[in-house]
């Protein structure tokens, strides 16, 4: 697994060019996820939309699409395991998002 001391767009990028999982810790829990789109919210936050496919969650939702806010993730690391982008709710002109930073096209 790999780490990028320069924060976490590049990292974040990397993953969703190589079709490669993200792992972090997200409220408490350890995630796992498929990164589909990297950008900026509404709001004006980053914010990564995904799906989980593994790991922990307090809601047990896993197989569709949720909306992480970057600055609440720790120790985001890129794994070895790869995806296969399926998601048929996905849409890569994020309504949740003003700019997109990079995507699943």
């Amino acid at each position: 697994m790999q780490r990028n001391p320069d924060g976490p767009s590049p990292l974040i990028c990397q993953a969703i060019q190589r079709r490669c999982q993200l792992i972090f810790d997200y409220k408490g829990f350890r995630r796992i996820v498929a990164p589909y789109c990297y950008g900026i919210s509404t709001r004006g936050t980053e914010v990564l939309r995904t799906v989980q496919v593994g790991g922990s969650s307090s809601s047990g939702g896993y197989g569709f699409g949720k909306l992480w806010t970057i600055s609440e993730m720790s120790r985001l690391e890129l794994s070895a395991e790869h995806f296969v982008p399926n998601d048929p709710h996905y849409n890569p002109n994020d309504s949740a998002m003003t700019r997109v930073i990079c995507r699943v096209d």
